[in-house]
């Protein structure tokens, strides 16, 4: 048991390290397996909004290895189990918060990588996006509606085109619209930008994209070779997380693409939001595992953060999930097409919400510690030739 506890510790501390070093990139946690589909996934992922992704990971390793040690911790595994499952049912159980009375339209308009920025097909692009707008807020009815388009959706620069916002508020129709779009800011630098839309097609808010990828989107600092590998340095990047205020919406969060793989760095406290909106391209994985394990770290950050989360996916994945990580509705990948659904209602902080990463760091810690000090205990206890024989 010593070895297990420090193995299990080990891992988690390294699966904490990788989301900070080297810009960090905390990919497909081993805590994401509990994320089966339906509800019987919506039971395993609730002790997250507990401990978090990385607490669901020690967890993994600590009974992985349990049968491993004999029946007494097999039986410790079976009751850790079946405290994990109650503690689902009763969460998932429980009354739904009320939600707001807004419909989301979120539109996937399935535009391979190869064609996004090309110029010849640009009008063309932007036109399938109106269209699938129109028809989406068309269906949603009467009443308040937000549209929500993906990461940089746009084929214009929606900051400085008065002719393309205008062209989006006509279709919203009244309604705030979330747009994905490319901007230069004052020292001409691009951003990778979500523009938060009024109803007569003014930016009411902007969002520029702060974790952005190593060598895909700008070149770090720390590069040791003196070669531009991304020209002009790429992208610049935001400020952080922030939580965004446009009249007639809850206050939100947004995140563009990879951000939502990073637990504990999604949302403001400070300023806590109702509600995440994450707007991603994913049309460069193509049909793999990868917008699949996207689509599940975003499922667990609502379920962490006790918030209901949005996601419009290019190609897709398109989906939204309740606050307890439920999931409403899903377009599926390579397929144009809108979601419509009415936004549900954000729960209390979480435990998890309040302390963030020095919970499950705290307990990698002290599974690390515990278990070097009981390995290095049994050493002294034992006679030289049998420690030889066990090394």
């Amino acid at each position: 048991w010593p070895r297990l506890l420090t193995l299990a510790g080990a891992w988690v501390l390294a699966d904490l390290a990788r989301q900070f070093v080297g810009t960090g990139f905390p990919w497909n946690l081993w805590g994401s397996v509990w994320e089966l589909p339906g509800q019987l996934g919506d039971v395993l992922i609730q002790p997250a909004s507990l401990v978090g992704v990385h607490g669901l990971t020690l967890a993994t390793v600590l009974l992985a290895g349990l049968p491993l040690l004999g029946w007494g911790f097999r039986t410790a595994g079976i009751a850790l189990l079946t405290a994990w499952v109650a503690f689902g049912i009763v969460r998932t159980d429980a009354p739904a918060p009320p939600a707001p009375g807004i419909t989301a339209v979120l539109v996937q308009g399935d535009i391979a990588e190869g064609q996004k920025w090309s110029q010849a097909l640009a009008a063309g692009i932007f036109r399938r996006y109106l269209d699938l707008t129109r028809e989406g807020v068309a269906h949603a009815g009467a009443g308040k509606k937000v549209v929500i388009w993906p990461e940089t959706a746009s084929p214009y620069l929606i900051g400085q085109d008065a002719t393309a916002r205008h062209m989006v508020a006509q279709v919203a129709d009244g309604a705030p619209a979330l747009v994905g779009s490319v901007r230069f800011d004052a020292g001409g630098r691009p951003r990778n930008t979500l523009f938060a839309l009024t109803a007569d097609g003014e930016v009411a808010a902007l969002y520029d994209k702060w974790h952005l990828v190593p060598f895909g989107e700008y070149q770090p600092g720390w590069f040791p070779l003196p070669v531009q590998i991304v020209p002009g340095g790429g992208f610049a990047a935001g400020a952080g997380p922030e939580t965004i205020k446009v009249p007639g919406l809850p206050p939100f969060a947004p995140l563009i693409c990879y951000e939502v793989i990073f637990p504990s760095q999604v949302v403001d406290e400070a300023a806590r939001p109702r509600w995440i909106v994450n707007i991603t391209n994913d049309a460069w994985f193509g049909n793999s595992a990868g917008p699949r394990q996207h689509l599940a770290a975003a499922r667990m950050r609502a379920v962490e953060e006790g918030l209901p989360l949005l996601r419009a996916a290019n190609t897709g994945i398109t989906a939204a999930f309740n606050a307890r990580g439920h999931e409403l509705s899903r377009l599926h990948m390579n397929r144009p097409g809108f979601l419509v659904l009415d936004l549900p209602g954000a729960l209390d902080r979480t435990p998890y919400s309040r302390v963030g990463l020095l919970l499950p760091l705290a307990l990698a810690a002290a599974s690390t510690g515990v278990g070097l000090l009981a390995s290095a205990r049994r050493m002294k206890t034992v006679s030289p030739g049998e420690t030889k024989t066990r090394l």
